[in-house]
């Protein structure tokens, strides 16, 4: 299968500075974390949603990106029906230093998957590309959303995920995270056209890794 299969929608949260109140906020040690969620594509509403979500956020405030984190893991809670795979990981490093680089790895590896940003919202910039034509006789079977965090915690933030009932107890501690916590944060999700197709092939192609769940 080719590498230029899908385009994608990114919204990039940038770091909203730390609080030298609390001693895990005030040293350098980081947690990344990575979380990615396979649905069928029946959840077509969840890529307009989305969509729409990232058009709206005022990525230029951290009110309005931490806003945005928890609008995004309550449109999967949303979906949990639909859900197929997962991966998940979160990993504590000693540095910031070492958390921007695990974290421009992680960014790196999952936009090569795409062959365009149709959709990006980064610092209060909106862009918006033209979709790539849509590949006929292809019927679409997944969505794919990842979360890519970048956070103040001292201690990762979930372990492996093997199940539906731990997938929405993460997304759930997701959506109560406190705010000051937040340093980094990337959203991507493809197809980003619901008229587009991330076929079986696709999945077992580009996410290898996913493993379903139940």
């Amino acid at each position: 299968m080719e590498q230029d299969l899908q385009e994608t929608a990114d919204i990039q949260i940038v770091p909203n500075g730390a609080d030298g109140d609390a001693f895990e906020l005030a040293n350098d040690i980081v947690t990344v974390s990575r979380l990615q969620v396979a649905l069928r594509s029946r959840a077509k509403r969840l890529q307009a949603q989305l969509s729409d979500i990232a058009v709206k956020a005022n990525t230029s405030a951290p009110e309005g990106l931490f806003e945005l984190l928890q609008q995004t893991a309550s449109l999967l809670l949303e979906n949990s029906d639909f859900w197929t795979h997962v991966l998940a990981g979160s990993q504590t490093v000693d540095s910031r230093e070492e958390g921007e680089a695990l974290f421009n790895q992680y960014s790196l590896q999952e936009r090569a998957k795409f062959s365009a940003e149709t959709l990006t919202n980064v610092n209060g910039t909106l862009t918006q590309q033209p979709s790539p034509p849509a590949r006929p006789g292809e019927n679409p079977a997944y969505i794919v959303v990842t979360l890519l965090l970048g956070t103040a915690d001292d201690q990762p933030l979930f372990k492996e995920i093997y199940s539906t009932s731990l997938l929405r107890d993460v997304l759930v501690d997701i959506t109560l995270m406190r705010p000051r916590y937040l340093l980094v944060y990337e959203l991507l999700w493809t197809p980003q056209d619901p008229a587009d197709s991330l076929t079986e092939s696709d999945l077992a192609h580009e996410y290898a890794d996913l493993v379903p769940i139940a």
